[in-house]
């Protein structure tokens, strides 16, 4: 998945198409790695019974669905996330890898 990280500000006498060029090519890896950090707190948080587990469970999944597709939204993303982040807290097992999902999530919405 290759996401367009760069602004692009078009003037007013500007006329043509409107090409990029130098995608960071690490943006694909930076996906994989978040799926897999994601995976990997799913897979840990499954069967822990904590506050609104089901409702973890939701968002953990649908981040990572959100995660895997090529037209996925950014701000999308970044909301899946923060409900994870919010259900999460004060759980503090959980605490290196919620920060290394969240590095990883402005990686790649920003």
């Amino acid at each position: 998945m290759h996401r367009i990280n760069q602004k692009i500000t078009v003037g007013r006498d500007n006329s043509g198409d409107i090409t990029q060029t130098g995608v960071a090519g690490d943006t694909a890896e930076t996906t994989k790695g978040l799926l897999e950090l994601v995976g990997r707190l799913q897979a840990e948080v499954r069967g822990q019974n904590l506050p609104e587990q089901e409702v973890l469970d939701d968002v953990l999944d649908d981040l990572a669905t959100d995660l895997g597709r090529d037209d996925g939204e950014p701000a999308v993303m970044r909301r899946y996330w923060e409900k994870a982040k919010s259900l999460l807290s004060g759980v503090s097992q959980f605490t290196e890898l919620v920060a290394d999902i969240s590095d990883g999530v402005e990686k790649v919405v920003n």
